[in-house]
């Protein structure tokens, strides 16, 4: 993700956050909120992302210039403030609002879908290395197929050759 769109999705969790203090100053109830507290966990699965991009070395677009050690801190910086903000909306929500099972329940729902999904990155990658092993497999079947082939073809010319010497000879009498 380029820098600044990472810096886009980073504020815009600032401002999910700054608008839940804003509901619970109004007196607004935790379904009020269901908006801001899906775009601050949104732009936590986003800056997730972009540091497991970043832990997995996976290239970066060209146009982002900047050294190692400034991605590092940026993406270091907003997960510690992501986490902070998320500590503070459980918080919110168990203090404030007094709804601690919504939030457990979310944590537990999040753990179930990032196992499937890892679980379909998993099985994805399996199948594709099953398919790239039968590829492989395919290709030298044929390979040894092609080979056969004309193994037994120009066996069966030297044979061929073979037999018409024999017969040419007999036919000449038996000798050369």
């Amino acid at each position: 993700m380029d820098p600044l769109t990472l810096a886009a999705v980073f504020a815009g969790a600032q401002a999910a956050v700054k608008g839940v203090k804003q509901a619970i100053a109004l007196g607004k109830e935790a379904k009020d909120v269901y908006l801001e507290l899906r775009t601050f966990f949104h732009a936590q699965g986003e800056i997730e992302v972009a540091f497991q991009i970043n832990h997995n070395a996976v290239a970066l677009p060209e146009e982002d210039k900047r050294s190692a050690t400034q991605k590092a801190l940026d993406l270091v910086f907003m997960r510690r403030e992501m986490y902070k903000m998320e500590a503070e909306l459980r918080e919110t929500l168990i203090y404030q609002f007094n709804e601690s099972g919504l939030y457990e329940e979310m944590c537990i729902e999040r753990a179930r879908i990032v196992e499937a999904e890892q679980d379909a990155i998993r099985e994805a990658r399996e199948a594709k290395r099953l398919a790239e092993r039968k590829l492989a497999k395919q290709k030298l079947d044929r390979k040894n197929a092609i080979v056969n082939s004309l193994a037994i073809f120009f066996g069966s010319v030297v044979g061929i050759t073979i037999i018409c010497g024999i017969i040419w000879m007999f036919q000449q009498g038996g000798t050369l």
